[in-house]
């Protein structure tokens, strides 16, 4: 776990016993996450039609696993919760705005909600 923290752990006698038999391999293993980070980091963007055509097989791959109805309330309780942050990040973003998705997500809780106010 201390591999993947960014600050340093200081270690002395009252230090927990994995972390002492361990402290030498930590700075191995924290570049090893540096690198793995960095390596994402590095890779090419992924288009929308792949995430599209990933989550699509995903989905199929588990259809049976997932209660869907439940997965979307929760997903609603969430919007109506968080709406306007949602709707702004989605203003400020460029690529979002290129989609109109802060008025496809408005639409969307307004059919789910029953034809309620808006989340604006």
């Amino acid at each position: 776990m201390d591999s993947c923290s960014t600050s340093e752990h200081r270690l002395g006698k009252d230090s927990p016993s994995n972390k002492l038999l361990f402290a030498r391999d930590i700075p191995t293993y924290r570049k090893m996450v540096n690198r793995f980070y960095q390596d994402v980091a590095n890779l090419p963007p992924v288009t929308e039609q792949e995430m599209c055509v990933s989550l699509q097989m995903l989905s199929m791959a588990h259809s049976g696993e997932v209660d869907s109805v439940n997965a979307l309330k929760e997903l609603y309780i969430y919007v109506s919760r968080y709406g306007n942050q949602i709707l702004e990040a989605l203003d400020s973003d460029p690529l979002c705005m290129s989609q109109h998705l802060a008025r496809k997500l408005d639409t969307v809780a307004y059919t789910i909600g029953g034809g309620e106010a808006s989340l604006c």
